[in-house]
């Protein structure tokens, strides 16, 4: 008898699986016409990162480290330099020289914005940043920078990318061709 009770509800549950497959049978079909049409991005969407700015322009970034600190994946990489009299390019004393994000490692957690205390990275809407070369998908403190305020260029959608040969993919997040290299803390040249 136990045997018959297993067959029954064997059949019950396919019966009910079936069910649920031919009710969704009839509903019509939702799809995005994307290539074609714009794509639909909710509001909390991770995408490419922004470096901000100001409300005088200024870049937002004061080179603190915490953000490539608390990247779980190593994926970022700066280089901090002091702002002068004549070239002020934050507006503290110091100022993200090389910024760079390595998408081959990324995984957009978010933690790097959650870590930033002058909320100078963000998260952006841009989702298209496929490539078949790695080397293009290191992205420069040039390619995230927020246009100017009051220019009429919105904010990047996408990410450009690095022309060709350009960037360097590493598996180490080593710094970019010509860097000096990033000394241990108390060590000095």
């Amino acid at each position: 008898m136990a045997k018959i009770g297993e067959v029954v509800g064997s059949a019950a549950a396919i019966a009910k699986g079936m069910s649920i497959t031919l009710k969704e049978l009839f509903q019509p079909t939702i799809t995005e016409a994307y290539p074609d049409g714009p794509a639909r991005i909710e509001a909390r969407f991770r995408g490419s990162h922004i470096l901000q700015r100001d409300e005088n322009g200024l870049e937002k970034c004061v080179a603190c480290f915490l953000c490539a600190a608390a990247c779980p994946a190593n994926c970022i990489y700066i280089e901090a330099a002091e702002n002068t009299a004549e070239e002020r390019y934050s507006g503290s004393e110091r100022y993200a020289k090389v910024y760079n994000i390595d998408y081959n490692r990324c995984i957009f957690c978010g933690y790097c914005v959650e870590a930033c205390p002058t909320d100078a990275i963000t998260h952006g809407h841009g989702f298209e940043s496929a490539s078949y070369n790695t080397s293009t998908l290191v992205m420069r403190k040039e390619q995230m920078l927020a246009p100017m305020p009051g220019s009429k260029i919105g904010p990047p959608v996408a990410a450009p990318r690095l022309p060709e040969g350009g960037g360097r993919p590493s598996q180490s997040n080593a710094p970019p061709a010509g860097a000096e290299p990033i000394l241990p803390t108390g060590t000095h040249k």
